[in-house]
């Protein structure tokens, strides 16, 4: 069978060719260069992250016929010989099968004869797998060795090596591959290969990859088989049996609308695709946490899909991040439910009713009060059936004229509360308090604490409200200071602080509360 399989076809054949490694690559790379090389290096990581690979460009750079350099040549007969495997120098170990003390002992005898080229390299792979006789064995020839002999220890587990062999090795830990290195490496390939793909695809491969770029290869094998060389998105959700996130941007919205048709129908078309409802879970809390990021930071989350990046931003300014990270909690905790649950299935549907039932009117912001319905196009876009905010603007003044109210220091807070705000830019309004208004210019005070909500995005926004329904008002200024007068947040704080003194009263008149005081001798927390 002559095909090769792109995880060796197209393994790095020179340092610069290695993805997401520099920090290990540069380090080697330097003492290349000045020939101040260790005798022994342990190279750690999980798998398919470029620890053999690694391994072998540093036995190539050693004995390449151009000389110990920073980059071996690729050419000669000893770096040939070294990717092909057949290098007389080159001694790769399985530890894995061979964990013994006997085959350990045969392989250090052997160090003490001269090589062929410049070194002698010891290649062992899964070093944490040698029996602990083995390992001691090895300690006195990895302390000592012969001037011409170097010791290139992998390992998925350094944490299960003993200490007496860290100790002797320059240690580097091999980090996960970024998903976007993965994806870059395998368009590089496909573009050789002659394969046509979709973006969207190699995002599909290059996620479920999970840090390692072997993985993504072999999937990247098994999608080109199973799609006869052609890459759409489609065909690799239903290879890697993953969930569109339009079922997951779905059933946000049934929650945040508290649609239970809409609910009731995705949890539906989801049991026709037979999903992994821990990934889908785990793919909800992902979602929503780019949500409360955009909604803390004020900033745009770095994602290359804009239409994702857009419906973010809508999810942002249309749920209180309270919700938000209720939301996020409930779908993380879930998780562990699922476990116990009757089945996966029945554990999802009810982390969703969990949402559903939090989710209540009074946690929405006041323009989600009634259950407009939001609807999912295409990808990841989520456009509202009801008119956004500045579309309501506009359409209320183009059909009535702007309102003649004079806003004043008294009423500041009724008029600011009437224009039923949302979001991040509900946040900013509430905190702002009335200092004046001077040449048609309304001057706002908000204080330190909240100082990091006048964004320009924000404040333009907040301009644009009202100088769009108050005529009185031409633009604003928001000043920062540590003191500010009365603000709509404050007033609700307030109200909140009075209701409870009035519950706590109540509760202490009431006899049967004062009976079950007096019989257990308790007493009333806030």
């Amino acid at each position: 069978m002559s095909y090769l399989v792109l995880a060796r076809k197209w393994r790095p054949k020179y340092f610069a060719e290695v993805s997401g490694q520099d920090h290990v690559v540069k380090a080697l790379q330097n003492s290349l260069a000045k020939d101040k090389v260790h005798h022994a290096f342990l190279f750690s990581g999980t798998r398919g992250v470029g620890k053999t690979t690694i391994a072998r460009l540093l036995a190539k750079a050693l004995n390449c016929e151009q000389g110990v350099m920073s980059e071996p040549c690729g050419k000669c007969d000893s770096c040939l010989a070294i990717d092909e495997g057949n290098f007389a120098d080159l001694t790769e170990v399985d530890a894995a099968s061979q964990t013994g003390i006997d085959a350990m002992r045969e392989l250090l005898d052997n160090t003490y004869y001269a090589p062929i080229g410049r070194y002698k390299v010891y290649l062992i792979d899964e070093v944490h797998q040698l029996s602990k006789h083995a390992k001691t064995a090895l300690l006195k020839t990895l302390e000592e060795p012969p001037p011409h002999m170097v010791f290139l220890l992998a390992t998925t587990k350094g944490d299960e090596l003993p200490i007496t062999v860290l100790s002797r090795c320059l240690k580097f830990n091999l980090k996960k591959i970024p998903a976007n290195l993965i994806k870059k490496r395998m368009a590089e390939i496909c573009d050789h290969e002659g394969v046509t793909y979709e973006d969207t695809a190699l995002d599909l491969i290059s996620q479920a990859a999970d840090g390692s770029m072997r993985d993504g290869l072999s999937l990247l094998d098994q999608a080109l088989a199973y799609e006869d060389y052609s890459l759409t998105a489609d065909q690799m959700q239903r290879m890697l049996g993953t969930i569109n996130i339009n079922d997951i941007v779905g059933l946000l919205v049934a929650v945040l609308n508290q649609d239970s048709v809409a609910l009731n129908q995705g949890l539906k078309d989801l049991d026709e695709a037979y999903p992994n409802y821990k990934s889908l879970l785990d793919g909800m809390a992902s979602f929503l946490q780019k949500i409360a990021f955009v909604q803390v930071s004020n900033d745009e989350f770095d994602s290359p899909n804009p239409e994702n990046t857009k419906t973010i931003r809508d999810f942002s300014e249309n749920a209180s991040p309270e919700l938000i990270q209720l939301l996020y909690q409930i779908s993380i905790t879930s998780k562990r439910d699922i476990e116990i649950a009757p089945s996966p299935r029945e554990g999802f549907a009810m982390a969703l009713l969990r949402m559903f039932a939090f989710a209540s009117n009074s946690m929405l912001p006041k323009d989600q009060a009634s259950p407009a319905k939001l609807k999912v196009e295409k990808l990841v876009s989520v456009n509202t059936n009801k008119k956004t905010e500045a579309e309501n603007l506009k359409s209320e003044h183009s059909d009535s004229k702007k309102s003649d109210t004079i806003i004043t220091e008294r009423n500041w807070l009724r008029e600011v509360e009437k224009l039923n705000l949302s979001g991040a830019l509900n946040q900013l309004a509430s905190h702002c308090s009335f200092k004046s208004i001077k040449k048609n210019i309304l001057h706002l005070i908000i204080d330190s604490d909240h100082g990091y909500l006048v964004t320009d995005q924000l404040k333009s926004r907040l301009n644009k409200s009202l100088t769009s329904h108050f005529q009185q008002i031409s633009g604003i200024q928001i000043e920062v200071d540590n003191t500010s007068g009365q603000t709509l947040a404050k007033k609700k704080s307030e109200l909140n602080e009075e209701q409870m003194i009035m519950n706590e009263s109540r509760l202490k008149s009431d006899p049967n509360i004062q009976e079950f005081i007096d019989i257990f001798d308790a007493k009333i927390e806030n």
